[in-house]
């Protein structure tokens, strides 16, 4: 059993990993074929699509795979099964009603609440989607409780090729036939429909199989009763809905970003279609920060049960362990990434972009990454000692605060303003989780050798990768082809600017034996740097 959890827990963080990676790196070739109005179009229309579904069924999963658990604990394979049909019947509603809304509301909500007319038809698109993803989250739930997270990653993986694909192509294929920038936008919203429609496929099919073993197993069970499906339904909901408000919260704070800065961009005195294109630009710092931002979730993904499974050990001494290693892999990761993308901003702007439009705001929006990295960190740890309202509640501070920066810093200094409350508001989320953290645990934190010297090893790295830029700028042919050689410059740059850093850290000895042996090849490295007196023990 510990072995098939261990298997399954790796198989989910493979393919959480892998699709976030495809869902950053996609946004590249979108804005090289669409341009920059288009991804702005894209990115307004998503948060509320994201904010519906997770009010059809974020909370479902977990609940089914719970409920779905306690009864094959039990050797009841009939109601495990029952629970599977009363989610579907809650979901299958739920998610049609909510299509249905989104969808003959699409005009309301383009026209008064996202005061951008442009969004309509994209809306409409996302509609669709809503009525299959329900039930697809309702199937993924129903393995986990098996303790099969296979189909659920497969699904996860398929969805989100289809829905990279759909987008690349019909952008391409909209872009080269002259539709308009609100037709382009509305093809390219087609990727959520046919990513559900791919990710229902593979959970339908495992479904299949699962019947006919589940019809073998039910012969054998002793007779029992069904439960009645009424008051399944209501133990579910009364479950899952607290679950899916905590869950809200994210997509809650993107929705209000997309409703307030394109909004106060033409207060500002921009056109519509100016406002859409610098949200798109603003946007280009996605895929950098979602890269970044991925590595947290690894750890987060496994701090939870490892940290639950000291808890319930009683072993203190292990989670604060657990907690200052967490705290500084993840700094030794974001740190040094972050700061890459702030000094070499411009380049990477025109190796990713073509051009160097939303260098600044790119340079602003890399400093949230070491936070949002951080405090992902934190949620799981948090998670881990069963404290799940806290993150919660904090990110809800951290939603109010990003949207009072927007009424502040925007009117200010333009698009950049949305970037640089992004940072404060993850910053204000990291302090906040990092503290009930501490206060939770009682952890005696080491400040200089977790946060102190990582921070002066990246100071030291960017005033090294700083002149090395300015130097190798100088030696730019302006009227060769400058996407080639900024491209070899951010690649070489990078590349040295990492072995900077992983020098200072060995110099100041941040990293100890530990954290070496989580490193590729670590207990080689390890022996080499003993031999140096390098490393801390």
């Amino acid at each position: 059993m510990a072995s098939k959890l261990v298997k399954g827990t790796l198989i989910l963080s493979i393919a959480t990993l892998l699709t976030r990676m495809i869902g950053a790196l996609f946004w590249v070739p979108f804005q090289n074929i669409a341009g920059d109005e288009i991804v702005g179009l894209y990115k307004v229309s998503f948060p509320l699509y994201a904010t519906l579904l997770v009010i059809a069924s974020a909370g479902v999963p977990l609940t089914v795979s719970k409920f779905v658990s306690e009864r094959l604990s039990k050797g009841d394979h009939l109601n495990a099964r029952r629970v599977l049909k009363a989610a579907s019947i809650i979901l299958s509603i739920t998610g049609l009603v909510l299509a249905l809304s989104l969808y003959l509301g699409a005009d309301f909500v383009a026209n008064v609440m996202l005061h951008n007319p442009t969004t309509k038809a994209s809306l409409q698109v996302l509609a669709l989607a809503i009525v299959f993803v329900p039930l697809m989250a309702v199937l993924r739930g129903y393995f986990q409780g098996h303790q099969n997270m296979m189909p659920t990653g497969i699904s996860q993986v398929v969805e989100q090729i289809l829905r990279v694909v759909t987008v690349i192509v019909l952008t391409y294929y909209m872009v080269e036939a002259g539709f308009s920038s609100e037709q382009i936008s509305a093809g390219a919203t087609a990727g959520a429909f046919t990513g559900a429609i791919g990710g229902l496929l593979v959970v339908l099919w495992y479904n299949l199989r699962d019947k006919r073993e589940w019809r073998k197993k039910v012969q054998q069970q002793p007779p029992t009763d069904p439960e009645p499906l009424w008051p399944l339904i209501k133990k579910i909901l009364a479950f899952s809905i607290p679950i899916s408000l905590g869950s809200l919260v994210y997509p809650m704070i993107q929705f209000l970003d997309s409703a307030t800065v394109p909004r106060l961009l033409q207060w500002m005195g921009h056109n519509l279609s100016m406002a859409n294109t610098l949200y798109g630009i603003y946007g280009r710092g996605e895929p950098f920060v979602n890269l970044i931002q991925s590595f947290s979730v690894a750890i987060s993904l496994s701090l939870v049960p490892a940290i639950s499974a000291y808890v319930a050990k009683k072993e203190m001494a292990a989670v604060s362990r657990t907690i200052s290693q967490a705290w500084l892999m993840t700094l030794i990761v974001s740190l040094p990434a972050s700061l890459m993308v702030t000094v070499l901003a411009k380049p990477l702007n025109i190796m990713m972009y073509k051009d160097d439009k939303g260098w600044f705001p790119l340079a602003i929006l890399a400093f949230a990454a070491i936070f949002s990295t951080v405090a992902t960190a934190s949620t799981g740890i948090l998670q881990g000692l069963g404290y799940n309202k806290i993150p919660v509640q904090n990110l809800i501070i951290g939603g109010i605060v990003k949207v009072i920066g927007n009424f502040i810093y925007i009117p200010l200094i333009g698009i950049a303003g949305s970037a640089l409350s992004m940072v404060i508001c993850y910053l204000v989320v990291c302090i906040l989780n990092m503290w009930a953290v501490l206060e939770k645990t009682q952890t005696r934190v080491k400040y200089t050798q977790i946060f102190i010297k990582p921070t002066i090893c990246g100071v030291i790295m960017s005033i090294f990768l700083y002149f090395a830029y300015i130097g190798m700028e100088h030696l730019v042919d302006p009227t060769g082809n400058l996407r080639l050689t900024y491209t070899w410059m951010s690649i070489v740059l990078g590349l040295f600017g990492g072995i900077v850093f992983f020098i200072t850290l060995l110099l100041t000895k941040t990293l100890g034996e530990n954290e070496v042996r989580l490193l590729p090849m670590g207990n080689r490295l390890l022996h080499i740097f003993r031999r140096l007196h390098l490393i801390r023990a």
